[in-house]
């Protein structure tokens, strides 16, 4: 059959192209006689200011997000300064006076690592300024790192002898590291350099307060309030004191005045809601307690207390996922405090529970903002190991870890590589290793897992257990049964917890 081409519906598609064009010119043109008539008067245009238009958005500059920074410091509001001094840096970040403030910041405000990156990065500016070796010992020491960070503290002294805030934070690590006599001897320095200095009264009353000497620790804070009454962790500090003196009512009106200094404070919430609870205030302590994971979800501990709201008031099925994701971030942040990665000549066959050979080499591993990203650890050539290079990754929401290696010799007869994540505890309190690193050919190439870690505490543990054991879940209490009990075998709640699921 002969086909014939479809000129109809040609001649229809055309016609239809044809209209379509001359209604849209249409409409064109009475849109312009509208705009035309409502533009144009008898005496010519409407003038320009009956034109509403949207005025510009100035883009603020560095200097003035530097200045809010300060403005919210000093006013109490730590969480929104870091905001703004993050904002003053990722606009002009050639500002090494910024990476100091921000690292002290983010080391009061609870994030420790983050200060430590920014310590480093002002110090790469000036690796002669005291302030930014303040700030890197104070970073180490609340790290739990005293031993490393009082040499830091030392170097900023001898820069500037003068520098009161240098005492008073190296009084501070000392105290944590247990020399007494070093901390009461140069907290007193700090104390004669400047008497009015709110950073050296805090560390006045801190030395004071583990000392056992709560009283004068809160006089020494409420003190530092004097000079400047906006510090919402002075705040926190009197709320704690009071509360170990019995003193409820001012522990009360100390941790509602750091809420309302600075609300994006998960610590002030977690203490506040921590005190209704204690007080058996359920729907307070609730509503605190809510609030700290609202402004920030990886707070353990508020997780964990909520959970422990819950049970007490036996609504085990909301508790085991407030305790469960108590354990995962508490964990996660004990991980997220490892600082070094280091590797060590070990007896084959006799490695212990923290190294004793020889360290080959140390890396450091890098912080990044999001708690939940994974660290980094570039592995660089030393004296004795010219060629080696590499790097450590290490997820510090489930402690998987890689370990890549180029350049890496072979051990000494009898002797193994193992490397070693300072700090870093298992429940039983072992330091947390990896297997022998074993190099082919000069390479390494090693994945593996800490497993559960010492981070939460052990109460954490066991009360997650009995929630299931009331749920006649004992399959699913056993782990954190074991776990409670390689953190403390003796505990008599770890043993009773035990016993109800082991009759």
């Amino acid at each position: 059959m002969e086909l014939k081409p479809a000129r109809s519906s040609y001649r229809r598609r055309q016609r239809s192209v044809f209209w379509r064009v001359l209604i849209l010119l249409a409409l064109v043109f009475i849109g312009g006689y509208i705009v035309y008539n409502s533009w144009w008067t008898e005496t010519g245009p409407l003038p320009l200011s009956n034109t509403p238009t949207l005025a510009p958005t100035p883009t603020r500059s560095a200097v003035v997000w530097s200045a809010s920074g300060d403005e919210l410091y000093w006013s109490g509001n730590v969480s929104e300064a870091i905001v703004a001094y993050s904002e003053a840096l990722a606009l002009d970040p050639d500002q090494p006076a910024l990476y100091v403030r921000l690292a002290r910041l983010l080391t009061i405000f609870g994030r420790p690592e983050r200060g430590l990156e920014m310590a480093r990065a002002a110090l790469r500016y000036n690796s002669e300024d005291p302030t930014a070796w303040v700030a890197l010992c104070m970073a180490y020491d609340w790290l739990g790192f005293a031993q490393e960070a009082i040499p830091h503290c030392q170097r900023a002294v001898n820069l500037d002898p003068t520098y009161a805030e240098a005492y008073a934070y190296l009084a501070e690590a000392y105290i944590d590291d247990g020399q007494w006599f070093n901390a009461n001897e140069t907290i007193q320095i700090a104390l004669t350099l400047d008497p009015n200095s709110v950073d050296v009264l805090r560390n006045y009353g801190y030395v004071l307060e583990l000392q056992g000497n709560y009283t004068a620790a809160l006089a020494a804070y409420q003190e530092g309030l004097l000079y400047h009454p906006g510090m919402a962790h002075l705040h926190l500090a009197i709320g704690r004191n009071a509360q170990v003196l019995g003193n409820y009512a001012l522990a009360e009106e100390s941790f509602l005045a750091a809420t309302e200094l600075d609300p994006g404070n998960a610590a002030a919430w977690d203490l506040l809601a921590w005190l209704y609870l204690l007080s058996g205030d359920y729907v307070q302590a609730q509503t605190s307690f809510e609030r700290a994971i609202e402004v920030e979800p990886t707070y353990a501990r508020a997780h964990a207390r909520l959970g422990t709201l819950f049970f007490q008031r036996r609504n085990y099925e909301d508790a085991i996922p407030a305790f469960r994701e108590g354990v995962r971030y508490g964990e996660a942040r004990q991980r997220r405090r490892v600082v070094f990665f280091t590797v060590t000549l070990e007896d084959a066959g006799q490695i212990g529970e923290a190294p004793a050979g020889q360290t080959a080499f140390r890396a450091e591993f890098a912080h990044p903002y999001d708690f939940e990203m994974p660290l980094r650890a570039a592995v660089q050539p030393t004296e004795d190991y010219p060629y080696l290079q590499g790097m450590v990754r290490f997820n510090v929401m489930n402690g998987r870890y890689v370990i890549r290696l180029e350049g890496l010799p072979d051990p000494p007869p009898g002797k193994v590589y193992v490397g070693w994540f300072e700090r870093l505890r298992t429940p039983a309190g072992a330091q947390v290793r990896t297997a022998p690193l074993v190099p082919t050919v000069g390479r390494v190439e090693l994945t593996g897992s800490t497993g559960p870690v010492r981070g939460p505490a052990i109460e954490t543990y066991y009360t997650l257990a009995l929630c299931h054991y009331f749920l006649d879940e004992c399959s699913e209490a056993q782990p954190y049964i074991d776990i409670a009990l390689a953190i403390d075998p003796q505990d008599a709640n770890a043993q009773q917890t035990w016993r109800l699921c082991n009759p």
